[in-house]
C-alpha cells in the first residue's frame, strides 16, 4: 500500500475546536444537511464537550495529529493563543511527505495564511471569519483565499458558509479589518439591544415584549438597508420626524459621541487582531 493512501481522507471534513464558534458552524453544516455526522471527524480538549459530542453520535480523533491526518478539509477553529499545539506536532514535513494535499480553512483571529504554512508545509490554505448566527443559519463569513487555491477547491468552502448564510469574498489582507464588521457585530448588536430592552424594564414594560419588539425592529431595520437600497443616512431621516422623539434621541447619541465610540471600538477589536498574528 502507498505510503500516502494510509489512513488517509477517511474523513470529508475534520474540525479542531468546538468552542461556540466551531460548534456553531458544525450545528449550521449539519442542519444544512451539507455533510452527515460519519462525514465528519472531530477534536477537543474539553471533556464534557467530547462526551456531549460523541453521545450525539460523532467521531472523535485520539489526538489533533490523528484528526488533520484523516480528513481532507480541516478547520481550524481554536483559539489563535492554541497555535502553540500545533507547532509542536512538526507537521509541515509529514504532511507533505506522507499524505495528499489537504484544504486547511482557519477562523482564528490573526493567524495569517502564512502562519498556516509554517504549521502544516504545501496545501491549500483559505481564511474565513464567520459569526456565531451561523449556528441558525444565518451567519455573515468573510472568506479569503491563498493565490494558489483552485476555483474548485475555494468554491467548495464557499458553499460551506453559504450552506449556513451568506459567504463573501475578500483580500486577505483585510481579514483583521474585517472582524468588527461581521465576525464580532453579534456581540455589539446584542449590547446595543440589550440596552435598549433594559430601559424599557425600567420603564414599565414586560422584558419579553421589549425584548421581541426590539429584536423585531432590528431584524426590519437590516432588511430595509439590503433590499430597499436606499442611503443609511436617509433610512435614519425617515424616521427622524422633525422635532420628535426619534430626532431628539439621535441628538443625545451624537452628544454622547456615538459614531467616535464605534470607531474606537472597531480599531481596538482590530488592533487585538494585529496583536493575536504578532505572538
Amino acid at each position: 500500500m502507498d505510503n500516502k493512501s494510509l489512513f488517509n481522507n477517511q474523513y470529508k471534513l475534520g474540525i479542531l475546536g468546538l468552542g461556540k464558534m466551531g460548534g456553531s458552524i458544525l450545528s449550521g453544516i449539519i442542519k444544512s444537511n451539507i455533510y452527515r455526522k460519519s462525514d465528519v471527524l472531530l477534536f477537543d480538549v474539553n471533556e464534557t464537550v467530547i462526551n456531549n459530542y460523541t453521545n450525539d453520535g460523532f467521531t472523535f480523533a485520539l489526538c489533533e495529529k490523528e484528526l488533520i491526518e484523516k480528513s481532507e478539509i480541516i478547520l481550524i477553529a481554536i483559539k489563535p493563543q492554541m497555535f502553540y499545539r500545533l507547532k509542536e506536532l512538526d507537521l509541515d514535513k509529514e504532511l507533505d511527505n506522507k499524505y495528499s494535499v489537504k484544504t486547511i480553512v482557519s477562523i482564528a483571529a490573526g493567524k495569517t495564511i502564512d502562519d498556516l504554512k509554517e504549521i502544516f508545509g504545501c496545501q491549500k490554505y483559505i481564511r474565513v471569519m464567520p459569526n456565531t448566527p451561523a449556528l441558525i443559519s444565518c451567519g455573515a463569513t468573510a472568506i479569503a483565499r491563498d493565490k494558489d487555491v483552485d476555483d474548485e477547491t475555494f468554491n467548495n468552502i464557499k458553499n460551506i458558509f453559504e450552506s449556513i448564510g451568506v459567504a463573501l469574498e475578500i483580500s486577505e489582507d483585510k481579514m483583521n479589518e474585517i472582524i468588527p464588521v461581521n465576525g464580532s457585530m453579534p456581540a455589539y448588536l446584542y449590547y446595543f439591544a440589550e440596552g435598549f430592552i433594559e430601559d424599557a424594564v425600567k420603564n414599565g414594560i414586560d422584558y419579553e415584549v421589549a425584548k421581541k419588539l426590539a429584536c423585531e425592529a432590528i431584524i426590519g431595520s437590516a432588511k430595509m438597508i439590503l433590499e430597499t437600497n436606499k442611503p443609511i443616512n436617509e433610512l435614519i431621516k425617515d424616521v427622524c420626524s422633525p422635532g420628535g422623539a426619534t430626532l431628539e434621541g439621535m441628538k443625545a447619541l451624537d452628544e454622547g459621541k456615538f459614531k467616535e465610540t464605534i470607531y474606537k471600538t472597531s480599531k481596538a477589536c482590530i488592533d487585538k487582531a494585529y496583536e493575536l498574528s504578532r505572538k
